[in-house]
């Protein structure tokens, strides 16, 4: 993850130095362009991986509980 964020933080520095007109046969986008798309790319990136590492640790969290009231439940049913 902390290389996606570098990754990020040095596009936009090289977005930041990098011309605005395009050169012939570029495909009309200008280099600062091409570096904020790239810098979008990868922040798209990162969200998504952030999205599945929040969502694995909910599984987990969840998994834990099971385990606690599965241990309480067993120890509720022999107490009783």
């Amino acid at each position: 993850m902390t290389k996606l964020v570098e990754a990020i933080d040095e596009a936009e520095r090289l977005a930041k130095g990098s011309g605005r007109r395009s050169r012939s046969g570029g495909g009309g986008i200008s280099p600062k362009e091409r570096w904020y798309l790239v810098m979008g790319y990868l922040a798209q990136v990162l969200d998504g991986v952030l999205k599945n590492f929040d969502l694995e640790s909910v599984k987990e969290k969840m998994d834990q509980m099971e385990t606690v009231l599965d241990e309480l439940q067993r120890t509720a049913s022999t107490a009783g």
